[in-house]
């Protein structure tokens, strides 16, 4: 009788026994599961980015790989990425007080050079003041009287890069500075040609 109930007990513990290791297997494979579908969601939320990082990759090693084949077939090949810049046909450098030419009616002049706090980049930390104003103020008068005169006056913050006419001519700003208290402005070679918009234009 005993030894029956011993052999039912190691039954019963070798029956335990194998539950615990099935359990185990499948708690193992439900885990692996688990991470395969964890890493292919990443890799689903984030093909764009990768693609584009490597099609960025590729793309620069072809340019390379291009520029160096065309030195070393022909020197005198153009360059690649370079982007042209305005052409000039003079450049015109003003002070503070001085008169910009042209312009029928009006008279522009370089006012004041001015530092902007809080500026984005260098190219933004300076302008110029361009004052504008009319060569001759309209007069009002009453029975022959000057009882009010007006001379339009303008003033503009010219910043690097930005572009203005007067007259026929158009001008790009091409540098500031403030220890000089002067700006510089390129003609613009084809004014035609351009497509930015005006900071301001005077006949």
């Amino acid at each position: 009788m005993a030894r029956a109930d011993s052999e039912r007990r190691s039954a019963s513990v070798v029956g335990t026994a194998i539950q615990v290791v099935i359990l185990l297997l499948l708690l193992g494979i439900l885990a692996s599961v688990v991470m395969v579908l964890f890493v292919m969601s990443s890799v689903v939320k984030v093909p764009n980015q990768v693609g584009a990082g490597v099609a960025a990759q590729a793309g620069r090693a072809l340019s390379d790989a291009q520029q160096a084949l065309q030195s070393a077939t022909d020197a005198t090949h153009p360059p690649i990425g370079v982007t042209p810049d305005t052409e000039f046909s003079a450049l015109a450098l003003w002070h503070v007080g001085d008169g910009l030419p042209g312009g029928t009616d009006y008279v522009l002049t370089v006012q004041s050079i001015k530092r902007r706090d809080g500026a984005d980049s260098p190219d933004t930390g300076l302008y110029a003041v361009l004052h504008a104003e009319l060569r001759q103020p309209r007069q009002t008068r009453i029975l022959g009287q000057v009882v009010r005169t007006d001379s339009d006056p303008h003033d503009y913050a010219a910043y690097k890069g930005e572009v203005f006419r007067i007259g026929h001519v158009v001008y790009r700003v091409n540098w500031i500075s403030q220890d000089e208290r002067a700006l510089a402005a390129g003609v613009v070679r084809r004014p035609d040609a351009v497509t930015q918009s005006l900071k301001f234009e005077y006949d």
